[in-house]
């Protein structure tokens, strides 16, 4: 028998379906292709932005960065494989010194982390306290901010590289499996892999917040990366039926951006995303090993 409780049920599973989920972009173009030379990536694993707008990707594939413009054309080339010195032997986050355009790169199998100017040369080598280095985010300072595989802190360094302390780590700042970090506005932000959630602390790393759901339509199955744009809305990679999303700064939910799939304008693993503005983003599929753009809808 159709009653108010049938009619509600119905309402509430037209509202989960993927297709009701607010979708305010829309794809523009892609660039990128498999491959190693230039402006050509492999099985790429982060993406960030310089404070000139060109995208940082980490082509971890072919044991480097590259500096790319909104155009696809490829600016710099930086890194080499190999365990000796400044070589890389595995690719995970990196992170933009926003002040210098400075690119920290987290080598994870080689327990280390190498600094390239923004001439593309290598000039800095931290090994202390390494141990699997996933992601690392710079402050106004210069100080780096490193978080490794599996362990539930995050580890301070300078801007030579010396360790200088460890924070968070226990009660709700505690991490289980930590994916990526940011810093925004003197905060400091992780996604959870392991806790499904997004979590937020204040600079010397005490618990402030944490996200764990796209509005009503999902819970977080396991957040990889995120960006925050300069209104501090959270742009968010996750698992699940709603992949990319955006949340503002406290949470609520925006949009989505894109879907899941092989033909031009979706994405099979998205690895990195970036909001350029907040009118145009830019996500990396690491399957297809394609940057596509989307752009904001027409009111």
């Amino acid at each position: 028998m159709f009653n108010k409780k049938t009619a509600m049920l119905l309402l509430i599973s037209v509202v989960l379906a993927t297709g009701c989920v607010p979708d305010k972009f829309q794809y523009d173009k892609e660039f990128g292709k498999s491959g190693s030379n230039r402006g050509e990536f492999l099985s790429a694993t982060d993406l960030d932005i310089t404070r000139e707008g060109n995208l940082v990707l980490a082509d971890a594939g072919n044991t480097r960065v590259q500096v790319l413009s909104t155009d696809g054309n490829s600016i710099l080339v930086a890194g080499e494989s190999g365990r000796e010195g400044y070589k890389l032997q595995s690719i995970a986050g990196i992170g933009v010194n926003h002040l210098t355009n400075d690119i920290w790169v987290c080598d994870q199998r080689g327990n280390k982390i190498v600094r390239f100017g923004a001439d593309g040369t290598a000039n800095l080598k931290a090994t202390s306290k390494m141990k699997y280095p996933m992601d690392v985010a710079i402050d106004r300072t210069g100080d780096a901010y490193v978080i490794m595989s599996n362990l539930p802190e995050i580890y301070k360094f300078d801007s030579s590289g010396n360790y200088l302390a460890t924070i968070g780590g226990s009660g709700k700042a505690a991490l289980v499996f930590p994916t990526s970090i940011l810093i925004h506005e003197n905060h400091i932000y992780v996604s959870d892999f392991g806790g499904k959630r997004i979590v937020k602390m204040n600079i010397e790393g005490h618990f402030v917040a944490e996200f764990k759901d796209k509005g009503e339509y999902e819970e977080m199955k396991g957040p990889s990366g995120m960006h925050i744009d300069k209104d501090g809305n959270l742009y968010i990679l996750d698992l699940g039926e709603v992949p990319v999303v955006i949340l503002s700064s406290s949470g609520k939910f925006i949009s989505k951006i894109g879907d899941f799939g092989n033909q031009p304008g979706s994405f099979l693993y998205p690895t990195g995303v970036i909001a350029k503005s907040s009118d145009e983003i830019y996500v990396l599929d690491n399957s297809r090993n394609t940057i596509l753009n989307f752009k904001k809808k027409p009111e």
